[in-house]
């Protein structure tokens, strides 16, 4: 006969049965699902992202089809500028299922009890990570869904280009959370790490590249709110590398450089910032000092 245990079995000689990495694995995942869901954390950011997409629809069907098509003739115009916020979007779900993903354990009484489990923290930290993937991949859906279906309602079609697009959403998704569970690690108060990291991705980002690209000139290719403009820029039609715009006259002229990524110069931003924040994760977690 076999008794189940919380990390293992015990059979019926008497002798403990570790469960292997990947139970564990499967085991984090899961229980991690279900505080995802279960929470007002899951289910407000879903009501706030089909109220908010939802709303911006309705009112831009409201303008009118021959209004909408003026601004936007082609389908793949439309989509562009509608996912072109998607990025904003990826950010509020790294910081809201990846903030305090690790600070939880390290800066709470919390870790006292997961992580003196005989579960390694690699094994638990990626049950972790692939969770907040999973239910971030569910928010995410919801924006494309509502975007799609008014370019279908408007257009009658849909371009092959807005698969190109969902990939590269999700590519955005891995490398925003394993930034968020990096920046999590840093910190040992979950409220302060989910601040902390809405404050850099939504405005240090953003406020740094516009800083050295508009102005100076540089393009951002270290940023990755940079790399996050090709979820919308590859159903653009109208693409262009750098272009120039040109205030004022005379001596008091200002020329503002206007950058877009390549397609394939943001998979890289954004895998290279996978790799390295999600392999820095894993190392804080793994060898930080558990206080509580």
């Amino acid at each position: 006969m076999v008794e189940a245990a919380e990390t293992g079995s015990i059979v019926s000689s008497g002798h403990y049965v570790p469960e292997g990495d990947i139970d564990q694995y499967l085991t984090a995942v899961y229980y991690q699902l279900k505080f995802y869901l279960r929470s007002w954390r899951f289910i407000g950011l879903m009501l706030f992202t089909i109220a908010l997409t939802g709303g911006i629809m309705a009112y831009q069907l409201h303008l009118g089809i021959d209004h909408l098509k003026t601004n936007s003739p082609t389908v793949s115009d439309f989509l562009s500028s509608g996912l072109g916020e998607m990025s904003t979007e990826v950010v509020l779900i790294a910081a809201f299922f990846g903030g305090d993903a690790i600070s939880t354990d390290l800066g709470t009484s919390t870790g006292y009890y997961m992580l003196t489990l005989p579960v390694r923290r690699a094994v638990l930290m990626m049950g972790r990570y692939t969770a907040a993937f999973l239910v971030g991949v569910g928010v995410a859906a919801a924006y494309y869904a509502i975007e799609a279906a008014g370019a279908f309602y408007v257009y009658g079609t849909l371009p092959v280009e807005l698969i190109s697009s969902v990939g590269l959403g999700l590519l955005y998704l891995l490398a925003c959370l394993a930034l968020a569970f990096f920046l999590s690690s840093l910190f040992r108060s979950p409220s302060v790490s989910i601040v902390i990291i809405l404050l850099v991705m939504l405005i240090g980002f953003p406020a740094v590249t516009a800083i050295l690209s508009d102005l100076g000139g540089y393009e951002p290719w270290w940023s990755l709110s940079y790399a996050g403009d090709v979820i919308g820029g590859v159903l653009s039609t109208n693409f262009q590398h750098v272009s120039t715009l040109t205030e004022g006259k005379g001596a008091r002229a200002i020329t503002i450089y206007l950058f877009s990524p390549y397609v394939w110069e943001g998979v890289v931003i954004m895998i290279a910032y996978l790799a390295v924040f999600l392999f820095l994760s894993f190392f804080i977690y793994e060898y930080r000092e558990l206080k509580g």
